[in-house]
């Protein structure tokens, strides 16, 4: 069978990943990937500190955390945590693909490096807590029914309990407009089912009717980056999770993504992971 054909079964191998890690006395209760090195992922991450202190890189930004501090991690962000000892957590780590489509505008909250510190109010840390144990019980059983969408469910409740903790400690001003958040989760959800065939701007601007002024704004304000960057990262995010997760070689890979250019793909992939495709598939952290 020509690998395109079987591509479809196999994709939700990759791109309905979940982990959920315990933090102890700063150590990870599993034999876990999550590096405290400087290094970037191909997932969501949230790492969640219900005790202790230390310090986090995220991209230039450096953050002292302390008890009740949360912090949202996009897939293209280079960052380096530091556990002291006496750090207790979880880190929850998902695939682009895991929250279905309602829930999915819930990423909107991970793109801003400059705001991807969130402190929980000391009375709802406790609560917070429990939720994400509740998560890691149920991650945990392997024999649990309809695991996947239970997990899914309580990892939706987290972040919708996540976002209305941003807006509190944000002002008011600092609030995207409810316009601009709907454009941005349209063009987000627009590049999630459009990116391997079209990665040129103008067939966003011409499906979102909108100018390549505005759009520029709204995304770059919402996420970090232009928009058409923002398409160029995520077909390479998508492009490492095959790489970790599918038996798929580079020029299939390459080929899946939408990069017809197997030299400019390794090129570009380069950029962004350090790595080649061959060295990142050879020694990837994998979920």
């Amino acid at each position: 069978m020509h690998y395109k054909d079987n591509y479809k079964q196999s994709i939700k191998e990759y791109q309905t990943k979940i982990m959920v890690d315990q933090i102890i006395n700063g150590r990870y209760d599993t034999k876990s990937p999550h590096s405290t090195t400087l290094h970037r992922h191909s997932h969501f991450q949230i790492v969640w500190i219900s005790k202790g202190k230390g310090e986090h890189l995220v991209e230039q930004n450096k953050y002292s955390y302390s008890d009740g501090s949360i912090f949202l991690l996009a897939p293209h962000f280079m960052h380096q945590i530091e556990y002291n000892d006496n750090v207790d957590g979880f880190v929850v780590s998902f695939s682009d693909t895991f929250l279905n489509r309602l829930q999915y505008k819930s990423t909107l909250l991970f793109y801003n490096p400059k705001h991807c510190m969130i402190t929980v109010p000391s009375e709802e840390q406790k609560i917070l807590n429990s939720e994400f144990e509740l998560l890691h019980h149920h991650f945990r059983k392997s024999d649990m029914a309809e695991k996947s969408i239970i997990l899914q469910n309580y990892l939706h409740i987290i972040l919708t309990k996540i976002n209305s903790y941003r807006y509190r400690q944000q002002n008011q001003n600092t609030t995207i407009e409810d316009s601009k958040q709907l454009l941005a989760e349209r063009f987000i959800l627009l590049v999630r089912d459009n990116f391997r065939d079209n990665k040129n701007l103008d067939f966003y601007l011409n499906k979102l009717a909108v100018s390549q002024r505005k759009l520029n704004n709204v995304i770059t304000i919402t996420t970090g980056l232009p928009p058409a960057k923002f398409i160029e990262l995520y077909a390479l995010n998508d492009a490492a999770r095959m790489l970790q997760f599918s038996n798929y070689s580079i020029k299939e890979v390459a080929d899946l993504s939408g990069y017809m250019d197997n030299s400019y793909f390794t090129k570009a992939f380069k950029r962004h992971f350090n790595k080649t495709p061959l060295e990142y598939k050879n020694r990837s952290e994998k979920l």
